[in-house]
């Protein structure tokens, strides 16, 4: 069963159209809500296997504005993940609630519980959803409410927000709220449409420099026919038949966009976030480049930008550019589908990677200590004499 009739949600037309009168009623029908529950493991948790970084984090503390067209705080699966939002296209009511069911198949990518006779869970389960509506439905947003609608999730406390959304018209207002939201540590993940094979349309406001910028993949690593290219594509990721929660229902959904590549990314900044919570939003959004399974070609790839976005390695890569000094980053390839836990082992995996952390973390307290004593050194063996050291500058 499919949600939309089109592809992923590119819901921003020129500036100059009206958004919604005051106290308006949506204009857009409902959807109808699924009851199948999908008991399958997604090739998309397959693929970025969740399992393996949930014992370091879930994205607790995390706070994830989907700005969109709200999110239906009553699905099971979201129980307890909402807070309340706002309705920045009507300008009344919250944004708790969801008649086209866009946002609500967005949350669920991010933050969407584990269910008994399901595979299908969010990516950071942890984190906590911040609905703001900028559009009831795929015909009357605008590059105003869309600006508007980052500026409050910004001032709501959001440290990640996920624009699902496309305007292929620069437009000033919008700008200044991705500066804005810069300003204030916020990371802003926004998809880069679906037009490639329509004039690939520069798509704002991923093409801004402070945004992460997603496109979509398939189960065989290669980007999606539909999915834009260009010099600003920072990441890509799952895209093609996504698995989703429905509104209005317990069951779930499938369909394929950049919109639903882009929460992908934002959930893995949220895993990000919670672990490092000292690291800036532009930290963030580096790691998640450098740390990303890369294609094998110059970076960033015009089609690919720095590759698969990698959780696991998002979260435990120890980055050079952290710790001021040269470290290698772990071996990445645009690979096969990994296969994700069966839930078998459970506490095993969980114990296994409670290990990793702790040895991980003692490896950082080492580096913590030798570099300083290595610079007061000057990286002189143990018996060197002074004079005899190799006075060699730090690479960058």
């Amino acid at each position: 069963m499919r949600l939309f009739a089109w592809v992923g949600l590119a819901v921003l037309s020129a500036p100059a159209l009206p958004s919604a009168p005051v106290g308006a009623a949506p204009a857009t029908r409902c959807t109808s809500p699924s009851q199948q529950l999908l008991p399958e493991v997604p090739w998309t948790h397959r693929r970025l296997d969740p399992p393996r970084v949930w014992p370091l984090t879930r994205g607790e503390g995390v706070l994830v504005a989907v700005v969109d067209t709200g999110v239906d705080a009553t699905v099971p699966q979201l129980a307890g993940r909402v807070r309340p939002g706002t309705d920045v296209v009507n300008r009344v009511g919250s944004a708790n609630d969801d008649c086209y069911g866009h946002g609500t198949f967005v949350a669920g990518i991010i933050a969407a519980q584990p269910r008994s006779g399901t595979g299908m869970v969010g990516l950071a389960p942890g984190a906590t959803i911040l609905p703001v509506r900028q559009a009831n439905g795929p015909s009357d947003g605008t590059a105003s409410t869309l600006a508007r609608s980052i500026r409050v999730a910004v001032d709501a406390g959001a440290s990640v927000i996920n624009v699902s959304a496309s305007s292929f018209f620069p437009n000033e207002e919008l700008r200044a709220a991705v500066e804005y939201a810069a300003g204030r540590d916020v990371l802003l993940v926004a998809a880069v449409a679906n037009e490639a094979q329509q004039g690939n349309p520069v798509a704002y406001p991923a093409a801004y420099p402070q945004v992460l910028a997603v496109g979509s993949v398939g189960p065989d690593g290669r980007r999606s026919e539909f999915s834009e290219v260009g010099a600003y594509l920072d990441l890509v990721a799952p895209g093609v038949d996504v698995v989703s929660l429905s509104r209005a229902g317990a069951g779930h959904l499938v369909d394929s966009g950049t919109s639903y590549a882009t929460p992908f990314v934002a959930a893995a900044a949220a895993l990000v976030r919670s672990y490092h919570p000292r690291l800036t939003a532009a930290q963030v959004k580096r790691r998640l480049e450098l740390t990303a399974d890369h294609p094998g070609t110059a970076l960033p790839d015009p089609q690919l930008g720095w590759g698969v976005v990698n959780p696991y390695q998002a979260v435990t890569a120890l980055l050079a550019e952290e710790h001021d000094r040269a470290a290698p980053l772990p071996p990445a390839t645009l690979g096969p589908i990994r296969q994700a836990s069966d839930g078998a082992g459970g506490e095993d995996r969980a114990i296994e990677f409670a290990l990793a952390a702790a040895v991980l973390a003692g490896l950082a307290g080492l580096v913590a200590y030798l570099i300083p004593l290595g610079v007061r050194r000057g990286w002189r063996g143990a018996g060197e004499p002074e004079d005899d050291r190799d006075r060699r500058g730090e690479s960058g």
